[in-house]
């Protein structure tokens, strides 16, 4: 059997997204994607089916929809289950290379003008809002999963350790608040959140940035720093 040769030889990257799962006698599944190659995917899922189950995917690459057939190649118990993607068409295979090798994207070609009377495309299928718990996803994923759908809106958060919101443009971090602090401080307090619940609003409007961050991981990870030194200080 030659699966697990796949998996090695496949290139995979760590990457988090919602999707989408479905398939024939099966409730659909709405989980996360948590690494991707050009062959296939892993998705976190306390739910797994049996090996050799097709299933029909939705996801997100930024703003393209990958809709593919995928069949399960093996599953963790209470982990996961890594999927053998069967039929994705050019423009995804596209996506994929895109993201996973760095491949500039092909240029889409021209199309005609629409008359005024067209109806418009739709944008990327991506929920308004977006709700979970802190004990099933933590805050670092939930921001990458933002960032990877470019998303602008504004977290809500709700523990007994930090309240507040965070505001994003594009994906980015520009602002945050807490009960008593603001920027940088109040992004501090809600690195520590593992539970409590989460609440993401889409918007249409950019937010002023205050935080003025490039990455990021990198100001989550430079906030986790400062804050185990001023940890350390107290000791």
């Amino acid at each position: 059997m030659s699966y697990g040769k796949e998996r090695r030889v496949a290139k995979r990257i760590s990457y988090i997204c919602e999707v989408q799962c479905e398939g024939s006698g099966i409730s659909r599944l709405a989980t996360r994607i948590n690494d991707l190659s050009l062959t296939g995917a892993f998705i976190d899922s306390i739910t797994c089916y049996p090996q050799g189950t097709i299933l029909t995917l939705r996801f997100h690459i930024k703003d393209i929809l990958i809709e593919t057939t995928a069949e399960v190649r093996y599953s963790m118990q209470r982990m996961g289950m890594g999927l053998h993607f069967l039929d994705l068409q050019p423009d995804h295979v596209a996506a994929l290379e895109s993201l996973i090798e760095g491949k500039p994207m092909p240029l889409a070609p021209t199309s005609e003008t629409p008359n005024d009377g067209d109806p418009k495309p739709e944008g990327p299928n991506i929920p308004d809002v977006l709700l979970g718990n802190f004990a099933v996803v933590s805050m670092f994923d939930v921001i990458q999963i933002i960032e990877n759908n470019r998303l602008m809106g504004t977290l809500a958060v709700e523990s007994r350790g930090a309240k507040g919101e965070i505001y994003f443009n594009d994906g980015q971090i520009v602002g945050a608040n807490s009960r008593s602090s603001t920027g940088t401080e109040a992004l501090k307090s809600f690195l520590g959140v593992t539970e409590g619940s989460f609440e993401f609003k889409r918007t249409a409007k950019q937010y002023p940035d205050n935080i003025g961050a490039t990455s990021n991981m990198q100001l989550m990870m430079d906030l986790l720093r400062a804050k185990d030194e001023e940890t350390a200080a107290l000791r």
